[in-house]
């Protein structure tokens, strides 16, 4: 499935490669946190989706860790980057990922600074369909933002409620797009058919979900 439009992400991607700013994770390197969840954690059969891979720098670096690495991206522009950082047979499709139907199960399913970007039922109902898509004792590695960060963010300043708990800027690169903002209850709350969750704090008032499929 192709995406037709251009998404909001997908704008900022073609700005970034023609020397605009590298905005959001765009400027970071690779959380450490996720670094260290690797290095702790046993997978059995080392297989991953990336659910908003983004320049595919977390396949990339799972790649060479020895997983068979699969993704999804809304920006045609960023599954490009991706399919050229990977350069292999990794499926990488450009879909929206609350339309996706997962086609497989995997054992490990990551997201970073992307599930947000919705309405929390579309949240809620992604991640219910990454429980299912998950082999047996499969893992998530997921962040996402504090709801402080609604007033705290810069381009926040001015924003329009979406739906309870939703909100979109009126200024910057993602102005109009939704984001959700959870406290730390309703983030344990979104992941309730999980076990072993964990919340850590990664900084800018973001925090990264570690949990397993439950039984």
């Amino acid at each position: 499935m192709i995406v037709r439009i251009m998404t909001t992400w997908d704008k900022i991607y073609k700005n970034y490669l023609k020397g605009g700013k590298a905005w959001a994770t765009l400027s970071e390197g690779m959380l450490p946190a996720f670094k260290r969840f690797l290095r702790q954690t046993e997978f059995d059969r080392k297989s991953v989706l990336d659910i908003g891979c983004g320049t595919g720098k977390y396949l990339r670096f799972l790649k060479l860790s020895g997983f068979k690495t699969d993704g999804i991206d809304s920006s045609g522009t960023a599954v490009k980057m991706t399919r050229k950082l990977l350069n292999d047979d990794s499926k990488i499709a450009c879909v929206s990922m609350f339309n996706f139907k997962i086609p497989k199960k995997y054992d490990l399913i990551i997201s970073v600074a992307t599930i947000h970007h919705g309405t929390k039922k579309q949240v809620q109902n992604l991640v219910n369909r990454i429980h299912t898509a998950l082999l047996a004792d499969g893992k998530i590695f997921i962040t996402l933002p504090s709801i402080e960060n609604r007033i705290k963010w810069d381009t926040f300043k001015k924003q329009k409620v979406i739906a309870p708990g939703t909100f979109a800027p009126l200024s910057g690169p993602e102005k109009g797009l939704p984001h959700s903002f959870y406290t730390k209850g309703e983030a344990r709350k979104l992941f309730a058919k999980y076990r072993n969750v964990k919340l850590f704090n990664i900084g800018h008032g973001r925090w990264a979900v570690t949990a397993k499929k439950s039984c």
